[in-house]
């Protein structure tokens, strides 16, 4: 049974002072201050894009510091150590040393097996020591005939469920498989030899752990972000941190991408399923987007399947449509953009840019025209994807950022160009078989990227390593155009 630990109460009976009601007030919009209130139940907070949801995850934090809530009692959990140290630098913003657990789910296991277990000699198993223990298998050299360098490492650091259901492996023949089933067999022998966790571990180890049921974990309130990003483990595991607790899960179903890392849009679907009690509050409110480009975005969603229906609103007016560009080549595509690019830099010093991609292979060109006419980018860095252009020194000195579409969630820019918009690109024609759901929703995720000015383009053909391509994408084929300016060559 839970604690009874705050009512939710309209704010003019909350027992905090005059000055901080109006603090709220005055810095969140209705549907924000609804959410932040709600502190007694499990909530699931779907957070349209752009509307403020690590916001909502700050000021609910403070609200419940207010109001004498310890803050050791307070769990915090995201997904990477950059968003972790976001959040704790805008709570110290107004609370300095505030001390409430702001982990990643890998994070929070770590410490509490540290404390809790009695193996606290364990180490764990990084992308950098992934490589050197790989060479102590017996098949390394066998199964460096097989796949890269780069493969070998995900495998080493990976959950044997989420690799054995990736693309990559189950498109690999009889043979390969054999080989690497035998080198895993000694990656699990020698990592139990040597005492080694990988991240993956970690999460089981911990899930493990508390089922037992022996360890004080005294959390009463926990909030979640990215909660569409969650495996099924991870929600197992939240089941038993949250049994004495209250939950708040934040998250999109429309931006579910990452099922390549386990992530499934069931679990923010099935969240009143699976937690108690539970209500449902919609951010909906977009602070990032013009009119034009959230006019497109929600007519795009419309085509989204087994998810929360919802429109976005703004106030960002302009007269600005979204572009649709359609080029005789890609050369003349790479070209456009480039001189689109000078021309924005020249008027707007200052402005933001990305052109984002399907996966890094396809930036090539881009790369060679940028190289040549010595302009200045920086290409996102990412663990999860295959990165061609991963030794390139990060120039952090630049408006113009290029980035899988993967790397670009939780990201905005005032200026967003997406080009090679063709069939078999997006949706990709490669893997087996295509989740065309999550294909869609990637496609959602570039274009609510963009606040001034979003590009769209495509050339009528397109030739790489992965075959011909000819025709647009389905998914502009599938909105009216009346939501873009189409513009030829």
């Amino acid at each position: 049974m839970k604690k009874n630990y705050l009512k939710n109460e309209c704010l003019n009976f909350c027992n905090i002072n005059n000055i901080f009601k109006e603090f709220l007030i005055s810095n969140l919009n209705f549907e924000q201050l609804i959410a932040v209130t709600n502190l007694n139940g499990n909530f699931l907070l779907l957070a349209g894009a752009g509307s403020g949801k690590t916001r909502v995850i700050i000021y609910r934090t403070l609200l419940l510091l207010k109001l004498q809530t310890k803050p050791e009692k307070i769990l915090i959990l995201t997904f990477t150590r950059k968003a972790c140290n976001e959040i704790k630098k805008r709570i110290e913003t107004f609370i300095p040393n505030s001390n409430v657990n702001i982990e990643t789910f890998h994070s929070l296991a770590y410490k509490i097996l540290r404390k809790y277990t009695q193996n606290k000699t364990f180490q764990v198993l990084t992308m950098d020591s992934a490589l050197s223990l790989a060479k102590q298998s017996f098949f390394f050299n066998e199964i460096s005939n097989v796949i890269s360098k780069e493969e070998i490492i995900k495998a080493t650091i990976s959950s044997r469920t989420h690799y054995f259901n990736s693309d990559f492996f189950k498109n690999l023949e009889t043979h390969s498989k054999k080989i690497i089933l035998n080198f895993l067999e000694t990656i699990d022998l020698l990592k139990k030899n040597q005492n080694l966790y990988s991240f993956d571990d970690l999460l089981s180890q911990l899930y493990n752990f508390l089922k037992l049921n022996i360890i004080p974990i005294s959390f009463e309130y926990i909030m979640v972000d990215e909660y569409q990003d969650t495996d099924n483990l991870q929600i197992e595991i939240l089941k038993l941190l949250s049994q004495k607790s209250y939950l708040m899960a934040v998250g999109d179903d429309y931006q579910s991408i990452y099922s390549f890392k386990g992530a499934t849009i069931d679990n923010i679907i099935n969240f009143s399923n699976d937690f108690e009690n539970t209500k449902i509050f919609l951010l909906k409110e977009n602070y990032r987007s013009s009119n034009h480009i959230l006019k497109l975005s929600n007519e795009f969603s419309k085509k989204l399947r087994n998810s929360f229906r919802k429109t976005l609103l703004c106030n960002n007016t302009s007269n600005e449509l979204p572009s649709l560009n359609i080029f005789k080549t890609h050369t003349e595509e790479v070209k456009a953009i480039y001189n689109k690019i000078k021309v924005i830099l020249n008027n707007t010093p200052d402005a933001s840019i990305s052109i984002l991609f399907r996966n890094f292979s396809y930036m090539q060109e881009f790369v060679n025209i940028f190289d040549h006419y010595k302009l200045s980018y920086n290409i996102s860095q990412n663990i999860f994807l295959e990165n061609i252009f991963k030794d390139r020194t990060v120039n952090d000195n630049t408006n113009l950022a290029l980035l899988t579409i993967h790397s670009s969630k939780g990201l905005e820019w005032d200026y967003v160009f997406l080009p090679l918009l063709l069939d078999g690109i997006i949706p990709t024609s490669i893997g087996n078989p295509i989740n065309l759901e999550e294909e869609k929703r990637l496609f959602y995720v570039a274009l609510t990227r963009a606040k001034k000015e979003l590009f769209l383009s495509y050339p009528l053909s397109f030739y790489n390593n992965y075959g011909l391509f000819l025709t647009p994408t389905p998914f502009i084929n599938d909105i009216n155009s009346s939501f873009f300016q189409i513009k030829r060559g």
